[in-house]
């Protein structure tokens, strides 16, 4: 009786785990898109909630709501978001994501929360804009 493995049954063994590895890739970093256009989409829902009841709850003045306010107020992860002047926008390494800037979630006009997300050419852009409807939220009467 011999010992061991042939190059045959080795080179078989091979192939298989090559073939299962090809469909499993792909699969995976669909997996990972959608599971970050899920967290993202919560995320902003979260965020309308609590500036809501923020706003119901302790009035704050409308000149003191900022992205930073925001954020505070929101408990956003501050690794996946960016405070930037009256508003927050996608965060990579603790700065504005130039490549998926399509979310625009910021406070206008002294009362309204608006949240917009546009078609960039990006997986994560493309799904959030499909999934996600533009609003205008109003926080404070006119």
């Amino acid at each position: 009786m011999r010992s061991g493995f042939s190059m045959l049954e080795l080179v078989f063994v091979i192939v298989i785990l090559g073939i299962l590895a090809s469909i499993a890739i792909p699969k995976f970093s669909l997996t990972r898109g959608d599971a970050q256009s899920v967290s993202i989409q919560s995320d902003i829902s979260q965020a309308i909630s609590a500036l809501q009841r923020e706003v119901f709850m302790k009035n704050p003045l409308p000149s003191r709501i900022d992205g930073a306010y925001m954020m505070e107020v929101a408990g956003l992860s501050k690794t996946r978001w960016i405070a930037v002047g009256n508003g927050i926008k996608l965060a990579k390494d603790g700065a504005v994501d130039q490549q998926n800037d399509c979310v625009i979630f910021e406070f206008r006009d002294s009362k309204n929360l608006h949240i917009q997300i546009r078609d960039l050419d990006t997986p994560l852009c493309k799904k959030l804009h499909k999934t996600y409807e533009d609003k205008t939220i109003p926080l404070f009467a006119q």
